[in-house]
């Protein structure tokens, strides 16, 4: 902007116009809390992701039976499938009936009470009832063969019918999915320990090199006025995100409205740009992103090493916090898991693409970077942290794994000559998320 429309403008003006849009923007917010997927969705993603760990369970209470394979104690190996099998059925003990009857399934399968999971009367209630009380065979179209649970309730059928052979070969194919299943849970558990290895050892040689403030001495440089307009560009981000949006995703026909909330952020994204270049110079953007030309791939090596030390603490806190405050799986549920499952393309694009280079440039560019003129990085960092946590739906649970994601992200904005690292970083952690999310509703 040149010297004679500064002068032109009203600083009383331009103050209370962004003060309306921050303020239009956290009214939004606010109001978005109260609003809910769906009735349908909901319960839609309720049922996937139940029947996702009951499938999973199923491994677990035969895991027992191939126990001395593993050298545990099969009464030990018993004893944590129904601790695990207490942990998903008992999340919900008034939820849906399909759920409380595949947990009665596994629980009679390990021979323990399952009176509890047997919830209202209906025709999956009746199927189990003739099966393993009144010990009567059911229809081969019986809907309770249909469920996550249908293998074993096709081995009781075997049993009941005197079928000793397909009983046998069933029996078999189910002991090597918990074969298999058991060495995923190694191969995972081995994935988790070398990421943390690689975290720390990544942290510690980082603090051992005391590296340069590279974004600090970028900031330096800067006009005075350009913090300004970094904080200004933070505020249309916002208002855009949490009002501007939504409204207009609104007025989109629901088919088509994964694609205006596509291109309605490429476009945001792009008239934030803009904003920021206009009301300072093309300098000030090429500075807030930093030198990306600079041995690229190294930069994205350090964004892998970065994520191995951000992520799996957060993961670790925020499961510590599950621990004690299990909650509904809709309200702990980014909005995009409920289109996820139709649209998983543009979905992809939106979290793993746009998402990650908007958020890194308006967090950690323009907002750390405005807070980092008044703050120390030990300050500016948590802070920054915070905001982005606190501004994402999938409430206070996912708050810990967010906070340190957000401030994890800052450092790594701070000491390097670019913001690659933290997008590829961010990128890497929505795209695991995406991957397991799509692998869980299907």
């Amino acid at each position: 902007m040149d010297e004679k429309e500064k002068q032109s403008e009203s600083p009383i003006l331009r103050n209370l116009s962004f003060a309306v849009l921050f303020l239009a923007g956290a009214l939004s917010l606010w109001q978005k809390a109260e609003h809910q997927p769906p009735e349908e969705a909901q319960n839609r993603f309720r049922t996937q992701q139940m029947e996702f760990f009951l499938k999973i369970q199923v491994s677990l209470v035969v895991l027992p039976e191939i126990a001395d394979e593993y050298m545990q104690d099969p009464e030990e190996a018993r004893q944590q499938a129904l601790d695990s099998l207490k942990q998903i059925c008992d999340l919900d003990p008034n939820g849906n009936a399909r759920a409380g009857i595949q947990c009665a399934v596994l629980t009679a399968y390990l021979d323990a009470d399952y009176e509890k999971y047997i919830r209202g009367s209906g025709p999956l209630q009746d199927q189990f009832q003739s099966l393993y009380v009144e010990k009567k065979p059911l229809n081969p179209e019986a809907e309770l063969f249909q469920t996550a649970v249908g293998d074993l309730v096709r081995l009781r059928q075997y049993e009941l019918q005197g079928k000793t052979e397909r009983a046998q070969e069933l029996r078999e194919r189910l002991r090597q999915h918990a074969r298999e299943s058991y060495g995923s849970q190694i191969a995972v558990v081995l994935a988790v320990l070398g990421i943390l290895t690689m975290g720390l050892v990544f942290v510690v040689a980082a603090v051992r090199k005391k590296p340069v403030q590279q974004y600090g001495i970028a900031l330096m440089s800067l006009h005075p006025g350009d913090y300004r307009v970094l904080l200004e560009g933070t505020i249309l981000a916002f208002f855009g995100i949490t009002a501007l949006l939504p409204v207009l995703g609104g007025l989109i026909p629901s088919d088509f409205r994964i694609h205006g909330m596509v291109g309605g952020h490429f476009l945001l994204l792009l008239g934030i740009l803009y904003y920021v270049v206009r009301q300072s110079s093309p300098d000030t953007l090429q500075k807030i992103i930093g030198d990306w030309h600079y041995r690229p791939a190294h930069q994205l090596f350090i964004g892998f090493l970065g994520w191995c030390a951000i992520v799996p603490v957060g993961i670790i806190a925020t499961m510590a916090m599950m621990q004690s405050a299990a909650g509904d799986p809709v309200e702990q549920a980014h909005p995009i898991a409920f289109i996820l499952q139709d649209h998983f393309v543009l979905a992809f694009i939106l979290a793993v693409v746009l998402a990650p280079i908007m958020e890194e440039i308006v967090f950690r560019g323009f907002l750390y970077g405005y807070l980092r003129r008044y703050f120390s990085i030990l300050s500016a960092a948590p802070i920054t942290g915070f905001i982005f946590a606190i501004l994402h739906p999938q409430g206070y649970v996912a708050l810990p794994y967010l906070f340190m994601l957000g401030t994890g992200l800052c450092l790594m904005r701070e000491y390097n000559r670019s913001m690659i690292p933290a997008v590829f970083a961010h990128m890497v952690t929505n795209g695991l998320v995406m991957i397991i999310s799509y692998a869980m509703l299907h």
